[in-house]
């Protein structure tokens, strides 16, 4: 679809209405959204009680399966996760997934129809980790929940049919921070080898220094404002101090030795440079990466409008990058 320009009369001049700067079919779509305030407790509450879709009934060809597994330095503590596995079928190539949510809502729920997308059109299986949310439980709880479920697939449970072939990590904006961190984690403490990471429209700089997170103002999507409360209340104490790359990614000083990366950006988006100069210094780093941004979208697009072209697009991207990251052929020439 084509995408309508506003002229500007800066570069750096916020934009606090994204319609103009959208694909028509997202743009009307964003029309109807209502403006989101997200600055106090009290909103993000109520976000999580709007945000709460039933789980979805099993179907024919996918097997689901709710579970909980050790925690990482969590005491007592079970970390509950959702597995996807294709019915008829032992696989043992698993996608360990990281729902997004700004780090303060979300739940595996949300995720059901891509676990199954994925489980039924990959052919792996799909564990989707509720991670424990900000700010009841700030950094480095979900992470740590994440690195749980990551050992937990590497032990090569009788759940998943035993020892896995190959483990990929992914997740969408929040938990793309925590699934590049699970690539940092597993590399600095020895964890289970990743054939691949995938990072959709990923949270990875809790600086907020981009030329990007000063221009996406808008107040129906995710927001410089909604970025910064989100970060506040994942880091807790270590807010604007002295914070882990395994909570802001961006701030590894070495990229070297992590997994080969897919990373996908919206044009957009608050987050869109900082993923781009992620994707860059992993490139620099000699990690094998490919970067796509999808032109005329915004932060959360496939669910803004799963049936508009650039959503559909986006999945069909999602799931070839997916089906090469555990090397299963994505044309058959036959």
């Amino acid at each position: 679809m084509p995408v309508v320009r506003q002229e500007r009369n800066s570069l750096l001049e916020p934009i606090t209405d994204l319609t103009p700067f959208l694909d028509e079919e997202l743009a009307e779509a964003l029309r109807r959204r209502p403006a989101v305030e997200w600055t106090e407790k009290a909103d993000f509450d109520e976000l999580r009680a709007a945000v709460k879709p039933p789980a979805m009934e099993e179907p024919d060809d996918v097997r689901i399966s709710n579970i909980s597994v050790p925690g990482y330095q969590a005491g007592n503590y079970e970390v509950p996760v959702r597995i996807y596995s294709p019915k008829n079928a032992v696989n043992t190539n698993t996608l360990v997934w990281v729902h997004g949510g700004g780090f303060v809502s979300g739940s595996v729920n949300e995720n059901d129809a891509m676990g199954v997308f994925i489980a039924r059109r990959v052919g792996c299986n799909v564990v989707s980790v509720d991670y424990r949310l900000a700010p009841e439980n700030p950094f480095p709880a979900g992470q740590n929940d994440c690195y749980g479920a990551l050992l937990w697939v590497g032990s090569g449970p009788e759940q998943l049919g035993g020892r896995q072939s190959k483990i990929a990590v992914g997740g969408g904006s929040a938990g793309g921070c925590l699934a590049a961190a699970l690539t940092l984690m597993a590399r600095d403490l020895g964890g289970p080898e990743i054939c691949h990471q995938f990072l959709v429209v990923p949270v990875l700089d809790d600086r907020l220094e981009t030329r990007s997170a000063h221009l996406i103002q808008d107040p129906r999507v995710w927001n410089r404002k909604k970025a910064q409360k989100g970060w506040e209340l994942y880091l807790g104490d270590a807010y604007g101090g002295d914070v882990s790359p395994y909570a802001s990614p961006a701030r590894a000083e070495d990229l070297t030795g992590l997994p080969p990366a897919s990373i996908f950006v919206e044009e957009m988006d608050l987050l869109r440079d900082e993923a781009v100069e992620y994707a860059n210094r992993l490139t620099a780093s000699n990690v094998r990466t490919n970067l796509t941004v999808y032109a005329g979208t915004n932060h959360g697009h496939m669910n803004l409008l799963p049936t508009a072209q650039s959503s559909r697009k986006t999945a069909r991207d999602f799931e070839e990058a997916v089906k090469l990251g555990f090397g299963i052929p994505v044309w058959n020439d036959d």
